[in-house]
Protein backbone atom coordinates (compact mmCIF):
# COMPACT_ATOMS: atom_id res chain seq x y z
CA UNK A 1 0.00 0.00 0.00
CA UNK A 2 2.91 2.39 0.66
CA UNK A 3 4.20 1.79 -2.86
CA UNK A 4 0.73 2.44 -4.27
CA UNK A 5 0.45 5.65 -2.25
CA UNK A 6 3.82 6.84 -3.55
CA UNK A 7 2.81 6.21 -7.16
CA UNK A 8 -0.62 7.76 -6.65
CA UNK A 9 0.86 10.82 -4.90
CA UNK A 10 3.25 11.37 -7.78
CA UNK A 11 0.39 11.09 -10.28
CA UNK A 12 -1.76 13.43 -8.17
CA UNK A 13 1.05 15.99 -7.94
CA UNK A 14 1.64 15.97 -11.71
CA UNK A 15 -2.08 16.39 -12.43
CA UNK A 16 -2.26 19.34 -10.05
CA UNK A 17 0.86 20.96 -11.49
CA UNK A 18 -0.35 20.65 -15.08
CA UNK A 19 -3.95 21.79 -14.50
CA UNK A 20 -3.02 24.66 -12.18
CA UNK A 21 -0.36 25.92 -14.59
CA UNK A 22 -2.65 25.84 -17.63
CA UNK A 23 -5.63 27.31 -15.76
CA UNK A 24 -3.68 30.24 -14.34
CA UNK A 25 -1.97 30.92 -17.66
CA UNK A 26 -4.89 30.66 -20.08
CA UNK A 27 -8.17 30.87 -18.17
CA UNK A 28 -8.01 32.97 -15.00
CA UNK A 29 -7.64 36.78 -15.20
CA UNK A 30 -4.62 38.28 -13.44
CA UNK A 31 -6.59 39.73 -10.52
CA UNK A 32 -8.05 36.27 -9.71
CA UNK A 33 -4.91 34.16 -10.00
CA UNK A 34 -3.99 34.23 -6.31
CA UNK A 35 -7.50 33.16 -5.32
CA UNK A 36 -7.58 30.24 -7.75
CA UNK A 37 -4.07 29.17 -6.83
CA UNK A 38 -5.05 29.02 -3.16
CA UNK A 39 -8.25 27.15 -4.07
CA UNK A 40 -6.35 24.50 -6.02
CA UNK A 41 -3.71 24.12 -3.32
CA UNK A 42 -6.39 23.81 -0.61
CA UNK A 43 -8.12 21.01 -2.50
CA UNK A 44 -4.82 19.24 -3.05
CA UNK A 45 -3.91 19.62 0.62
CA UNK A 46 -7.29 18.18 1.62
CA UNK A 47 -6.32 14.88 0.00
CA UNK A 48 -3.22 14.51 2.20
CA UNK A 49 -5.11 15.69 5.28
CA UNK A 50 -7.68 12.96 4.67
CA UNK A 51 -5.01 10.35 3.95
CA UNK A 52 -3.06 10.90 7.16
CA UNK A 53 -5.68 12.15 9.63
CA UNK A 54 -8.96 10.71 8.32
CA UNK A 55 -9.07 8.11 11.08
CA UNK A 56 -9.54 10.95 13.60
CA UNK A 57 -12.53 12.46 11.78
CA UNK A 58 -16.19 11.56 12.23
CA UNK A 59 -18.11 9.53 9.67
CA UNK A 60 -19.94 12.62 8.40
CA UNK A 61 -16.73 14.61 7.94
CA UNK A 62 -15.00 11.74 6.16
CA UNK A 63 -17.99 11.26 3.86
CA UNK A 64 -18.05 14.95 2.97
CA UNK A 65 -14.29 15.14 2.42
CA UNK A 66 -14.33 11.93 0.35
CA UNK A 67 -16.79 13.40 -2.11
CA UNK A 68 -14.74 16.58 -2.45
CA UNK A 69 -11.37 14.94 -3.03
CA UNK A 70 -12.66 12.23 -5.38
CA UNK A 71 -14.62 14.66 -7.53
CA UNK A 72 -11.57 16.92 -7.52
CA UNK A 73 -9.46 13.99 -8.72
CA UNK A 74 -11.94 13.34 -11.55
CA UNK A 75 -11.88 17.05 -12.38
CA UNK A 76 -8.08 16.96 -12.63
CA UNK A 77 -8.10 13.88 -14.87
CA UNK A 78 -10.61 15.23 -17.37
CA UNK A 79 -9.23 18.77 -17.26
CA UNK A 80 -5.79 17.32 -18.06
CA UNK A 81 -7.14 15.28 -20.99
CA UNK A 82 -9.04 18.23 -22.46
CA UNK A 83 -6.14 20.63 -21.86
CA UNK A 84 -3.81 18.30 -23.78
CA UNK A 85 -6.20 18.31 -26.74
CA UNK A 86 -6.60 22.08 -26.42
CA UNK A 87 -2.82 22.51 -26.50
CA UNK A 88 -2.45 20.32 -29.59
CA UNK A 89 -5.28 22.01 -31.51
CA UNK A 90 -4.07 25.47 -30.53
CA UNK A 91 -0.57 24.61 -31.69
CA UNK A 92 -1.80 23.34 -35.07
CA UNK A 93 -4.25 26.19 -35.73
CA UNK A 94 -2.35 28.89 -33.86
CA UNK A 95 -3.29 31.78 -36.15
CA UNK A 96 -6.73 30.60 -37.22
CA UNK A 97 -8.54 30.10 -33.90
CA UNK A 98 -10.33 32.88 -32.08
CA UNK A 99 -11.53 30.53 -29.34
CA UNK A 100 -10.00 29.95 -25.93
CA UNK A 101 -10.13 26.15 -25.90
CA UNK A 102 -8.90 26.03 -22.31
CA UNK A 103 -11.97 27.92 -21.11
CA UNK A 104 -14.21 25.65 -23.16
CA UNK A 105 -12.46 22.65 -21.60
CA UNK A 106 -13.25 23.86 -18.09
CA UNK A 107 -16.90 24.29 -19.08
CA UNK A 108 -17.03 20.73 -20.42
CA UNK A 109 -15.50 19.08 -17.34
CA UNK A 110 -18.49 19.64 -14.98
CA UNK A 111 -20.82 18.36 -17.73
CA UNK A 112 -18.74 15.19 -18.01
CA UNK A 113 -18.79 14.73 -14.23
CA UNK A 114 -22.57 15.18 -14.10
CA UNK A 115 -23.02 12.56 -16.81
CA UNK A 116 -20.62 10.23 -14.98
CA UNK A 117 -22.59 10.67 -11.75
CA UNK A 118 -25.81 9.74 -13.55
CA UNK A 119 -24.32 6.54 -14.99
CA UNK A 120 -22.89 5.64 -11.58
CA UNK A 121 -26.38 5.68 -10.07
CA UNK A 122 -28.16 4.16 -13.08
CA UNK A 123 -27.80 0.43 -12.39
CA UNK A 124 -28.61 -2.05 -15.15
CA UNK A 125 -29.37 -5.77 -14.96
CA UNK A 126 -27.16 -7.60 -17.45
CA UNK A 127 -28.55 -11.00 -18.47
CA UNK A 128 -26.53 -14.04 -19.52
CA UNK A 129 -27.59 -17.50 -20.68
CA UNK A 130 -24.98 -20.17 -19.95
CA UNK A 131 -25.69 -23.70 -21.14
CA UNK A 132 -23.00 -26.23 -20.26
CA UNK A 133 -21.78 -28.65 -22.90
CA UNK A 134 -21.57 -31.53 -20.45
CA UNK A 135 -24.75 -33.28 -19.40
CA UNK A 136 -24.86 -32.77 -15.64
CA UNK A 137 -28.65 -33.12 -15.39
CA UNK A 138 -28.74 -29.60 -13.95
CA UNK A 139 -32.07 -27.80 -13.97
CA UNK A 140 -31.91 -24.08 -14.83
CA UNK A 141 -30.74 -21.92 -11.95
CA UNK A 142 -31.20 -18.17 -11.57
CA UNK A 143 -27.82 -16.95 -10.36
CA UNK A 144 -27.21 -13.32 -9.49
CA UNK A 145 -23.66 -12.00 -9.66
CA UNK A 146 -22.59 -8.73 -8.09
CA UNK A 147 -19.06 -7.46 -7.56
CA UNK A 148 -17.11 -4.37 -6.54
CA UNK A 149 -19.71 -2.86 -4.24
CA UNK A 150 -17.03 -0.86 -2.40
CA UNK A 151 -19.02 -0.10 0.73
CA UNK A 152 -17.70 2.88 2.65
CA UNK A 153 -18.06 6.63 2.69
CA UNK A 154 -19.10 6.97 -0.97
CA UNK A 155 -21.20 3.81 -1.40
CA UNK A 156 -23.19 3.59 1.80
CA UNK A 157 -26.46 2.29 3.24
CA UNK A 158 -28.77 3.72 0.57
CA UNK A 159 -26.68 2.26 -2.25
CA UNK A 160 -26.57 -1.14 -0.55
CA UNK A 161 -30.32 -1.11 0.12
CA UNK A 162 -30.96 -0.35 -3.55
CA UNK A 163 -28.71 -3.25 -4.56
CA UNK A 164 -30.49 -5.64 -2.19
CA UNK A 165 -33.90 -4.66 -3.55
CA UNK A 166 -32.79 -5.22 -7.15
CA UNK A 167 -31.35 -8.63 -6.26
CA UNK A 168 -34.51 -9.73 -4.45
CA UNK A 169 -36.65 -8.61 -7.41
CA UNK A 170 -34.73 -11.10 -9.60
CA UNK A 171 -35.80 -14.10 -7.45
CA UNK A 172 -32.33 -15.66 -7.31
CA UNK A 173 -31.60 -19.26 -6.49
CA UNK A 174 -28.00 -18.32 -5.69
CA UNK A 175 -26.21 -15.00 -5.16
CA UNK A 176 -22.49 -14.69 -5.83
CA UNK A 177 -20.47 -11.72 -4.56
CA UNK A 178 -17.18 -11.60 -6.44
CA UNK A 179 -15.08 -9.52 -4.08
CA UNK A 180 -14.43 -5.90 -3.12
CA UNK A 181 -17.49 -5.72 -0.91
CA UNK A 182 -15.55 -3.16 1.16
CA UNK A 183 -13.81 -0.06 -0.17
CA UNK A 184 -10.76 0.93 1.90
CA UNK A 185 -11.87 0.97 5.54
CA UNK A 186 -14.08 -1.45 7.42
CA UNK A 187 -14.78 1.02 10.25
CA UNK A 188 -17.52 3.08 8.53
CA UNK A 189 -19.19 -0.12 7.31
CA UNK A 190 -19.40 -1.49 10.85
CA UNK A 191 -20.25 1.89 12.37
CA UNK A 192 -23.28 2.29 10.11
CA UNK A 193 -24.18 -1.43 10.22
CA UNK A 194 -24.22 -1.58 6.42
CA UNK A 195 -23.83 -5.35 6.19
CA UNK A 196 -27.20 -6.01 7.83
CA UNK A 197 -28.84 -5.85 4.39
CA UNK A 198 -27.12 -9.10 3.43
CA UNK A 199 -29.28 -11.12 5.80
CA UNK A 200 -32.37 -9.83 3.96
CA UNK A 201 -31.30 -11.15 0.56
CA UNK A 202 -33.75 -13.93 -0.33
CA UNK A 203 -32.35 -17.00 -2.11
CA UNK A 204 -33.01 -20.74 -2.30
CA UNK A 205 -29.43 -21.84 -1.78
CA UNK A 206 -27.56 -18.95 -0.21
CA UNK A 207 -25.21 -16.01 -0.71
CA UNK A 208 -21.57 -16.86 -1.48
CA UNK A 209 -18.60 -14.53 -1.24
CA UNK A 210 -14.89 -14.55 -2.06
CA UNK A 211 -12.44 -11.88 -0.93
CA UNK A 212 -11.21 -9.19 -3.30
CA UNK A 213 -8.09 -7.07 -2.96
CA UNK A 214 -9.93 -4.28 -1.11
CA UNK A 215 -11.39 -6.81 1.33
CA UNK A 216 -7.85 -7.86 2.25
CA UNK A 217 -6.04 -4.50 2.42
CA UNK A 218 -5.43 -3.28 5.96
CA UNK A 219 -5.57 -6.75 7.51
CA UNK A 220 -9.37 -6.67 7.76
CA UNK A 221 -10.05 -10.02 6.09
CA UNK A 222 -10.54 -12.01 9.31
CA UNK A 223 -12.94 -9.52 10.89
CA UNK A 224 -14.86 -9.10 7.64
CA UNK A 225 -15.14 -12.87 7.23
CA UNK A 226 -16.50 -13.30 10.76
CA UNK A 227 -18.98 -10.44 10.35
CA UNK A 228 -20.29 -11.77 7.04
CA UNK A 229 -20.77 -15.25 8.45
CA UNK A 230 -22.84 -13.73 11.26
CA UNK A 231 -25.09 -12.27 8.55
CA UNK A 232 -25.52 -15.70 6.96
CA UNK A 233 -23.12 -15.22 4.05
CA UNK A 234 -21.08 -18.27 3.04
CA UNK A 235 -17.51 -16.98 2.80
CA UNK A 236 -15.29 -19.23 0.70
CA UNK A 237 -11.60 -18.80 1.36
CA UNK A 238 -9.68 -21.16 -0.91
CA UNK A 239 -12.40 -23.79 -0.48
CA UNK A 240 -15.45 -25.26 -2.18
CA UNK A 241 -18.90 -26.35 -1.01
CA UNK A 242 -21.51 -28.68 -2.47
CA UNK A 243 -24.81 -26.92 -3.13
CA UNK A 244 -28.06 -28.91 -3.09
CA UNK A 245 -26.10 -31.97 -4.17
CA UNK A 246 -26.12 -30.46 -7.70
CA UNK A 247 -23.05 -28.25 -8.12
CA UNK A 248 -19.92 -27.01 -6.42
CA UNK A 249 -19.21 -23.37 -5.65
CA UNK A 250 -15.60 -22.50 -4.90
CA UNK A 251 -14.10 -19.24 -3.69
CA UNK A 252 -10.52 -18.12 -4.00
CA UNK A 253 -8.90 -15.36 -1.96
CA UNK A 254 -7.45 -12.54 -3.98
CA UNK A 255 -3.63 -12.87 -3.98
CA UNK A 256 -4.03 -16.56 -3.08
CA UNK A 257 -1.02 -18.72 -3.81
CA UNK A 258 -2.92 -21.96 -3.38
CA UNK A 259 -3.13 -23.92 -6.65
CA UNK A 260 -6.62 -24.06 -8.05
CA UNK A 261 -6.46 -27.86 -8.41
CA UNK A 262 -5.96 -28.13 -4.63
CA UNK A 263 -9.01 -25.97 -4.00
CA UNK A 264 -11.27 -27.72 -6.49
CA UNK A 265 -10.19 -31.34 -6.19
CA UNK A 266 -12.20 -33.91 -8.12
CA UNK A 267 -15.30 -32.44 -9.72
CA UNK A 268 -15.94 -34.55 -12.79
CA UNK A 269 -19.43 -35.55 -11.65
CA UNK A 270 -20.82 -32.05 -11.02
CA UNK A 271 -20.37 -28.54 -12.44
CA UNK A 272 -18.14 -26.05 -10.63
CA UNK A 273 -18.55 -22.30 -10.30
CA UNK A 274 -15.45 -20.42 -9.19
CA UNK A 275 -15.67 -17.00 -7.54
CA UNK A 276 -12.36 -15.23 -8.09
CA UNK A 277 -12.24 -11.46 -7.81
CA UNK A 278 -9.42 -10.69 -10.24
CA UNK A 279 -9.58 -12.38 -13.67
CA UNK A 280 -5.82 -12.86 -13.85
CA UNK A 281 -5.46 -16.67 -13.82
CA UNK A 282 -7.82 -17.63 -16.61
CA UNK A 283 -5.37 -20.15 -18.06
CA UNK A 284 -5.42 -22.04 -14.75
CA UNK A 285 -9.21 -21.99 -14.77
CA UNK A 286 -9.30 -23.49 -18.25
CA UNK A 287 -6.69 -26.13 -17.34
CA UNK A 288 -8.84 -27.24 -14.41
CA UNK A 289 -11.99 -27.33 -16.55
CA UNK A 290 -13.97 -24.97 -14.36
CA UNK A 291 -17.44 -24.64 -15.83
CA UNK A 292 -17.93 -21.00 -14.85
CA UNK A 293 -15.61 -18.42 -13.34
CA UNK A 294 -17.16 -15.16 -12.14
CA UNK A 295 -14.96 -12.14 -11.51
CA UNK A 296 -14.97 -8.38 -11.15
CA UNK A 297 -12.09 -6.04 -10.27
CA UNK A 298 -11.71 -4.32 -13.64
CA UNK A 299 -14.81 -2.08 -13.36
CA UNK A 300 -14.50 -2.11 -17.18
CA UNK A 301 -12.16 0.79 -16.57
CA UNK A 302 -14.94 2.62 -14.63
CA UNK A 303 -14.38 5.87 -16.50
CA UNK A 304 -12.62 6.69 -19.74
CA UNK A 305 -9.74 6.29 -20.46
CA UNK A 306 -9.53 3.50 -17.84
CA UNK A 307 -11.12 1.00 -20.21
CA UNK A 308 -8.19 1.42 -22.62
CA UNK A 309 -5.87 0.13 -19.91
CA UNK A 310 -8.03 -2.74 -18.62
CA UNK A 311 -8.40 -4.12 -22.16
CA UNK A 312 -4.62 -4.38 -22.39
CA UNK A 313 -3.98 -5.67 -18.89
CA UNK A 314 -6.55 -8.49 -18.78
CA UNK A 315 -7.29 -11.26 -21.25
CA UNK A 316 -10.97 -10.66 -20.49
CA UNK A 317 -11.76 -7.31 -18.88
CA UNK A 318 -15.53 -7.43 -19.32
CA UNK A 319 -18.36 -9.70 -20.40
CA UNK A 320 -18.72 -13.40 -21.08
CA UNK A 321 -16.25 -15.45 -23.07
CA UNK A 322 -15.98 -19.19 -23.52
CA UNK A 323 -12.53 -20.79 -23.68
CA UNK A 324 -12.55 -24.54 -24.25
CA UNK A 325 -15.01 -25.95 -21.67
CA UNK A 326 -14.80 -22.92 -19.36
CA UNK A 327 -17.08 -19.89 -19.29
CA UNK A 328 -15.42 -16.72 -17.97
CA UNK A 329 -17.70 -13.89 -16.86
CA UNK A 330 -16.28 -10.54 -15.75
CA UNK A 331 -18.66 -7.91 -14.39
CA UNK A 332 -18.12 -4.16 -14.50
CA UNK A 333 -19.28 -4.08 -10.88
CA UNK A 334 -21.99 -2.34 -8.90
CA UNK A 335 -20.13 0.39 -7.03
CA UNK A 336 -17.18 2.64 -7.71
CA UNK A 337 -13.67 3.10 -6.41
CA UNK A 338 -12.36 6.64 -6.11
CA UNK A 339 -14.41 9.17 -8.08
CA UNK A 340 -18.13 8.25 -7.93
CA UNK A 341 -18.56 8.42 -11.69
CA UNK A 342 -18.81 6.04 -14.64
CA UNK A 343 -18.00 7.01 -18.22
CA UNK A 344 -17.97 4.15 -20.72
CA UNK A 345 -19.11 1.58 -18.16
CA UNK A 346 -22.29 0.80 -16.26
CA UNK A 347 -23.17 0.01 -12.69
CA UNK A 348 -24.50 -3.50 -13.13
CA UNK A 349 -25.92 -6.59 -11.50
CA UNK A 350 -25.70 -9.79 -13.56
CA UNK A 351 -28.52 -12.32 -13.87
CA UNK A 352 -27.27 -15.69 -15.12
CA UNK A 353 -29.45 -18.53 -16.36
CA UNK A 354 -27.18 -21.51 -15.63
CA UNK A 355 -28.07 -25.02 -16.81
CA UNK A 356 -26.93 -28.09 -18.73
Amino acid sequence: MNYFFLVFSTFFFLLNFFVIRKTLKYVVPNDKKVFFLLLFLSLAFLFYLYRFFGSHFSYSVNKFVSYIIYYYLAFLIYASILFIFASIITMIFRYKLNLNLYKISLILVPIILLAGTFFKHHTIVKKYDIKLDKNYDLEPLNIVLVSDIHLGYINGNSSFLKMKNIINSLNPDIVLIAGDLIDMNLEPVLEKNMLKELSDIKTKYGVYFALGNHDIYGKKAALLTATLREEGVIVLRDEKVLVNDKLYIAGRDNFSKKPLKDIIGDHSDKPVILIQHTPDTIEETVENKIDLQVSGHTHKGQFFPGNLFTKRIFLIDYGLKKISDSNILVSSGYGTWGPPIRIGSSSEICLIKFYS
